[in-house]
């Protein structure tokens, strides 16, 4: 078996590592994807899969039919990038997807195209070794993941083409990633009556109630995790509603960043800050909290609302489904792999959160992501392909 999965491997490398140079000559920044989407159709088209679709988001899934009974599977990466910054900062041009140093480089290598192509191909290539799995393997690029999780979050919402394991495509240098702390985004609007500065017993001031919850929210009991370490609440941003320095303000906005552990649900959250605002109440001024949405529009011409976060995602090392794409991984590569904890945010908690089985597995590298050394090792993308087709085949071949 890890033979065929070696040899299928390298007919199809140097294929794989061109694909992954492609995608990233495409500057596909969220709500920017059709070009790049366009690309992932033809390709699946190329590579023989059994049925391409795009949901009116955008996002492209590509089916490659099992030979029946088993497990479902997606392999999922996204299909947007973030900002490339200052073209002048980079080693190579951000969109050039220049081959070089035993790297393929530019905006996204690491985050997520390099992964993302080998992905592409995982399905050609066990159809091609006579190694398909009893159940169906999609592979999807979603959209506006940069942004908002927006691709997946929809996805999940409208129960379409889910499966029974997921696996991300976010870097994890060839280990298993188990678990990741979420992000949720708050909005604290409080509300008062504006005066003239110079009358403030005219109006409510809001900066009343801001004051005293800024020093309550350090007394707020956060979530812990052993994979994770403690969730954090931050503060970042503080919108008044007038502009003026001798105005008392009709309205406040304050956002707060608060990276979650598993245990700390947005529901848990949202209730432990409520509690704050009604200990630091003060009669005539309101306080309301809420998530953040933000308005979008997908490449489609779709108008939503995107969640400005992720959800926590853990499940134990000793899940049987864990340990078996670990040995999986293990037998086929030839060395031991880690299973460890994502530094930040994925989209594997909306698919967890529908009964989904995550895990993540990726050659790219977390340091790179979103940085202007962004690349993805050639070598590591070839154990990846090697890992991917064992993980993709033994998990996909397990009852339901």
């Amino acid at each position: 078996m890890n033979e065929k999965f070696k040899l299928v491997a390298e007919k199809y490398h140097d294929e794989i590592v061109r694909t992954a140079s492609e995608l990233i000559q495409i500057n596909s920044q969220s709500t920017h994807e059709k070009e790049v989407a366009e690309y992932t159709i033809n390709k699946m088209k190329e590579l023989g899969y059994d049925e391409v679709v795009v949901d009116k988001y955008g996002s492209v899934y590509g089916t490659m039919k099992g030979t029946g009974g088993g497990s479902s599977i997606t392999l999922n990466c996204h299909l947007d990038v973030v900002y490339e910054s200052d073209p002048e900062k980079w080693k190579y041009p951000p969109f050039s997807g220049a081959i070089a140093e035993g790297k393929v480089w530019g905006r996204g290598a690491s985050d997520t195209k390099g992964t993302f192509a080998v992905q592409l191909y995982i399905p050609k290539m066990l159809k091609e070794i006579g190694m398909l799995p009893k159940g169906d393997i999609i592979v999807s690029g979603v959209v506006s993941e940069e942004i908002a999780g927006f691709g997946a979050m929809m996805q999940t919402r409208d129960n379409y083409k889910l499966t029974d394991y997921v696996v991300i495509g976010e870097a994890t240098e060839n280990d298993i990633a188990i678990s990741c702390r979420g992000r949720f985004a708050c909005v604290v609007t409080i509300t008062g009556k504006s005066c003239h500065a110079s009358i403030p017993h005219e109006g409510k001031n809001p900066f009343d109630v801001l004051g005293p919850l800024l020093c309550e929210l350090k007394n707020v009991e956060l979530g812990y995790d052993p994979e994770n370490g403690y969730s954090t609440m931050s503060p970042t941003n503080i919108i008044s509603s007038e502009q003026g320095s001798n105005i008392i303000p009709n309205q406040i906005t304050l956002y707060i960043d608060y990276r979650q552990v598993p245990c700390d649900t947005t529901e848990i959250v949202v209730e432990k800050i409520r509690k704050v605002a009604e200990k630091c109440a003060v009669e005539g001024i309101t306080v309301e909290v809420e998530p953040y949405y933000f308005p979008l529009t997908t490449y489609t011409g779709v108008e939503g609302k995107g969640y400005q976060g992720e959800y926590p995602f853990g499940v134990s090392k000793d899940e049987d489904y864990i340990v078996c794409a670990k040995q999986a991984i293990e037998e086929a590569v030839g060395h031991e792999i880690k299973t460890k904890a994502w530094a930040f945010a994925t989209d594997t908690g909306h698919y967890a959160a529908k009964g989904c089985k995550c895990l993540g597995y990726s050659p790219a590298e977390i340091k790179l992501c979103h940085t202007t050394e962004d690349n993805i090792d050639i070598e590591m993308m070839k154990e990846a392909e090697i890992g991917y087709m064992a993980l993709t085949y033994n998990l996909a071949n397990r009852e339901k």
